[in-house]
């Protein structure tokens, strides 16, 4: 499996986004209030995918290991 970076426009856009608390070409870190809203939208029924989408997040890009890590954190 290969490792999933993120380009430079990827980083770029994903800066801009005010859920991200910081990010690399390697790495995204989440706000809190994305993380709360995330548990809130999860265990209201709503897929993860969608949960990316609605706060301004393009699934495709962050990768499914990245989403289903942060499921999986989120869960513990």
């Amino acid at each position: 499996m290969g490792v999933n970076y993120f380009t430079d426009k990827q980083v770029e856009e994903l800066r801009n986004n005010p859920y991200v608390k910081n990010v690399t070409n390697k790495a995204i870190t989440y706000e809190e209030s994305f993380k709360e809203a995330f548990l809130i939208d999860y265990n209201n029924g709503m897929p993860p995918s969608e949960i990316f989408r609605k706060y301004g997040f393009d699934p495709k890009v962050l990768g499914e290991r990245r989403r289903v890590n942060f499921v999986y954190l989120m869960k513990k």
